[in-house]
């Protein structure tokens, strides 16, 4: 049976779905279970938070090509990290962000433990073909697993013992209509850019995994192997019409922002001599000859066509499990997973230099000559000016971003049956993440600027350096000329830069739980007695950035970076049990936990607790609370990674800011740091044609713990009178102060410049002579962002879930199933002197950008047939409707100054998928599935590309709520033996 169920209800309802490793023991009774949540073990327990538990067959039935796909589809989930986000954007790894919150506060779990470092999360790991179910407990969980799970836990329980061979083998394509007409025709106003054809089948992938085990010694042990190997190949972004160029748009319509500046053909802007502030580009027709920049149209291009929606990526994933039971006091287990995943992006080849040109140089024709320098031309006066190229000449190659994810598992221990009613485990874990970033074909500047600057040698154009020795293996290149570059100066000029981020976790763990109620411990109306946990847990965390020597040069790092801390933990938990069969009392049950942690980088301990309750008047219904206080401390990676910068933006501040209408005033400026002198004068120079000087990332060690409430309140309906239906509603509230965030540096000069708040003004470092904020300093010259403790994050919701199985006789049987979010609050406020803004039922700039629906839902039916095994299954996926965050009248939405009259994009409809999946026995053994996601090829909306994120790096939609490739279509045969 497919399912998307609540676990939490009476354990009548998900027992064979909860119950994990159970055996019957010699008075042929129930052994004890293990909930997602808890570390009782006993029958019959039960979760006081929302559960959703996805099974093996309802994965199947997705048809998905990766396991956080599945999780981001989940209405409490936001897609932050999906397949199709760029691998600059996500590092080439999947995780999942529970309640908006963050992924940094959801805790991945393998079959209870810890699976990675939370900050290196990478669901690649897990082996999809040993999942037997997915629980994701939203609310926190964090005094049973640790702080991390403020937001919740995703808990992948595996079948480690597994007896028998299983190859799967599933290819993979999209297929989509590109229809968008409007789209089609913002394209076709430009040249150079190619409008894509109409219909596209693309993006396939093979996935191979195996499996095997193998009982021995009279079913005493187990080993098991498992194997995965994937092929997938890109999409750019060029294949759908609505990604083709980046979006723009005013109040009133949609635009194509084409690029004027980086084309093919090369573009030369002057800055000094006779003709300073002309601009050229070589002519397209290969001739020595400038023509003027006015002609802006015909040389526009596309910067973003090689983008990705998908990566190139070849993943292996392996692993071994073992355990052997010796007696009831003593069981070994251990298993090792390992994964390495090569994921290639593809990135613009545009590039920019400030130049200085030779007037006698070479390559320039008599008339080009005469543009750029006039008089002096043939002269040895030079000229400096601004050069830009969209690398697409013969030698030339797109900058790539290669990404390389290596996970590395190990977890091993003991546990058995101390004595009657008591169980011990005692684990290590050992885990690795590698994640290495190469960017290759970078051009470096220094050895650009060398090759421009070119002389003749007996006729022949020579490198002024090479004629001076200073580097003898410099190319001389043919800037001047369209397509007319050296082939071999490209291996000159680029550099390839690598960086490695190695992330490791030693985490050691006892637990021992025990029943008290044989000791009669236990409440005089109850028929179970009092149950506990105990445990105590040491974990180390590690964090070591490597780069090359270019990569240090580049960023200002130190080679080596990093710093690791350790946390001692003491935790218990206890069921106890109040009443059962009294009056309006079908029982009563109180849970509470308590969690105590010391961690060194830490002055004080820091303490999680719970209580939570589960109260059922009748058989029939459920009441169920919890109440949940966290503190959780700054991972590895908020407290040691390094910063790097990049140049953009402009100076508000600067002299040709100051002489635009509507420029600041001489109060705002001096927040910035700018004297009287320099704002009445004008004197601070406008940074260079790159932008001011940005420093992004960043640790801080300096970081205190957040502070987190977690609420929920539901009723759950098991009504006796019609079996197999399933009601469930679960209200949701979740509260952090002190969260740790990340203040941008644009946001950081704003703020400070409208507020004046040393909050935001601390990130702005003008340079103490100049003012300027393109400096070269280490400390002054620049505008940073930082990782902080800020202010507050809310979320509020109510969880539905509905379940109804029934038999339909001779034809087999249905499952119904419903899981559904209304979102009442989606609050955050980075200080406490700004404005909280609660997006919930909005999208898109400036505030909000991605959605946030009030309503989403899962629904799927399923007809299990009693033919061949076989099942067809649909199911129905929508998204409700939002509107602009800039129309809003609140002003902590609108920006502050107003409703911006946006009379386009006002609403994003509601959307809804609809995916078909059906699976047949073949032969004995034999299964063949097919999946179709988005059936209907629903193309998704289509927003300005500022709206989807604040930046320009994105296909203008969301890729990550919405399917943005169209029609998914998986096929997949199943065999076992």
């Amino acid at each position: 049976m497919a399912s998307i169920a609540v676990s939490a209800l009476a354990f009548s309802q998900g027992a064979h779905a909860q119950q994990a490793d159970t055996k019957a023991d010699k008075d042929n009774t129930v052994d004890a279970v293990i909930v997602t949540g808890t570390r009782i073990r006993r029958p019959n327990v039960q979760s006081a938070a929302p559960i959703v538990t996805m099974d093996k067959q309802e994965l199947q039935f997705q048809g998905v090509m990766n396991i956080e796909d599945a999780l981001n589809r989940l209405p409490q989930v936001r897609a932050d990290n999906n397949q199709f986000g760029a691998g600059f954007d996500n590092g080439g790894q999947a995780k999942v962000n529970l309640r908006r919150l963050g992924n940094q506060r959801t805790l991945v779990l393998l079959d209870g433990e810890r699976l990675l470092p939370v900050q290196a999360i990478d669901l690649n790991i897990v082996p999809v073909a040993l999942i037997s179910r997915v629980d994701v407990l939203s609310g926190g969980a964090s005094s049973t697993y640790g702080s991390d799970a403020v937001a919740g836990v995703v808990n992948f329980v595996l079948n480690k013992k597994f007896d028998g061979v299983q190859v799967n083998g599933s290819y993979s394509f999209f297929q989509h209509t590109n229809d968008d007409m409007a789209m089609r025709g913002l394209i076709s106003q430009y040249p150079n850019f190619p409008v894509p054809p109409q219909h596209v089948t693309d993006g396939g992938r093979w996935d191979i995994n195996f499996a095997a085990g193998k009982n021995f010694a009279d079913d005493k042990g187990n080993i098991s192997i498992f194997a995965d190997y994937r092929d997938q190949k890109p999409v750019k972004w060029s294949a759908r019409d609505y990604s083709s160029c980046r979006v723009a748009g005013s109040t009133t319509a949609l635009s194509c922002s084409v690029n004027t500046s980086y084309t093919p053909f090369g573009r030369l802007d002057i800055a000094s001599g006779p003709n300073a502030g002309n601009g050229y580009f070589m002519n397209k027709d290969g001739t020595q000859s400038f023509v003027s920049t006015a002609n802006a149209a015909d040389y526009a291009s596309n910067t973003r066509k090689d983008w990705n929606f998908i990566r190139s990526d070849k993943r292996f994933t392996g692993g071994l499990f073992a355990n052997y039971h010796f007696n009831d006091a003593l069981e070994a287990y251990a298993n090792l997973l390992v994964m390495r995943d090569v994921s290639i992006e593809q990135q613009s080849g545009a590039f920019d230099q400030d130049v200085s040109i030779s007037c006698n140089n070479p390559f320039l024709s008599a008339s080009q000559g005469q543009s750029l320098c006039g008089s002096s031309a043939g002269t040895t006066t030079t000229v400096d000016g601004h050069y830009y190229l969209l690398q697409e000449g013969p030698g030339s190659t797109p900058v790539q971003n290669r990404i390389v994810n290596a996970d590395y598992r190990f977890s091993g221990g003991l546990k058995g049956d101390l004595f009657d009613g008591w169980h011990y485990d005692v684990n290590f874990i050992a885990s690795r993440v590698e994640n290495t970033l190469s960017d290759r074909n970078e051009i470096n500047p220094t050895r650009f600027a060398r090759a421009v600057n070119v002389v003749s040698v007996g006729g022949t154009p020579t490198c002024q350096s090479v004629v001076d020795k200073t580097d003898t293996n410099c190319v001389a290149a043919n800037i001047f000329q369209a397509n007319k570059i050296d082939p071999k100066v490209y291996p000159y000029v680029y550099d390839n830069y690598r960086w490695t981020n190695v992330v490791e976790q030693r985490d050691v763990t006892a637990n021992i739980t025990g029943d008290l109620g044989q000791y009669g411990i236990k409440s005089p109306w109850a028929k179970e007695g009092v149950a506990i946990a105990l445990g105590a847990e040491y974990r180390r965390e590690s964090l070591k950035v490597l780069a090359d020597q270019a990569t240090v040069d580049y960023e200002g790092w130190f080679s080596t970076t990093g710093g690791h801390y350790g946390v001692k933990e003491l935790y218990g938990e206890a069921q106890l049990p109040i009443a059962n069969d009294l009056p309006f009392v079908k029982s009563l049950v109180f849970n509470t936990g308590l969690r105590a942690s010391k961690y060194d980088n830490q002055k004080k301990e820091l303490y999680t607790s719970k209580v939570e309750g589960l109260y059922r008047p009748v058989s029939d219904l459920l009441v169920r609370f919890s109440y949940n206080s966290a503190a959780r401390a700054p991972n590895i990676s908020e407290l040691y990674s390094p910063r790097n910068f990049s140049y953009n933006g402009v100076d508000p501040c600067s002299a040709t800011s100051l002489s635009q209408p509507g420029a600041p005033t001489a109060a705002q400026c001096a927040n910035t740091g700018v004297t009287a002198a320099q704002y009445t004068n004008k004197s601070i120079a406008d940074c260079g044609p790159n932008g001011c000087r940005r420093y992004a990332g960043g640790g801080n060690i300096n970081l205190l713990p957040e502070k987190a409430i977690t609420q929920t309140l539901g009723l759950v309906y098991t009504p006796s009178f019609v079996p197999g239906l399933m009601f469930s509603i679960d209200h949701v509230d979740i509260k952090i102060k002190d969260f740790i965030g990340y203040i941008d540096a644009n946001v950081a000069l704003s703020n400070c410049l409208t507020t004046g708040l040393d909050y935001y003004c601390r990130f702005v470092k003008r340079d103490p002579t100049t003012g300027r904020l393109d400096g070269t300093s280490a400390t002054n010259g620049f505008i940073s962002g930082g990782t902080e403790n800020t202010n507050i994050l809310n979320y509020k919701a109510n969880d539905i879930q509905v379940g109804y199985n029934f038999g339909i006789g001779k034809y087999g049987r249905m499952d119904l199933n419903l899981v559904g979010t209304l979102l009442i609050d989606s609050m955050g406020q980075d200080s406490p002197t700004t404005p909280a803004q609660d997006c919930a039922g909005y999208y898109g700039q400036p505030s909000c950008y991605a959605p946030a629906p009030k309503w989403a839902h899962n629904a799927r039916a399923t007809w299990s047939t009693p033919w061949r095994n076989s099942n067809i299954s649909l199911a129905w996926r929508y998204i409700g409707d939002t509107k602009l965050s800039a129309n809003s009248t609140d002003n902590a939405l609108n920006g502050g100054a107003g409703p911006q009259g946006y009379k386009i994009l006002t609403k994003m409809k509601a959307y809804s998928y609809f995916d078909l999946a059906a699976s047949v026995m073949v032969v004995k053994d034999m299964t063949a599935r097919i999946a179709i996601n988005n059936v209907f090829d629903k193309s998704p909306p289509v927003v300005p590309a500022t709206f989807v994120d604040g930046t320009t790096n994105n296909p203008n939609t969301y890729t990550g709520l919405y399917d943005p490739l169209g029609r998914a279509v998986n096929i997949s045969l199943q065999y076992n033996f």
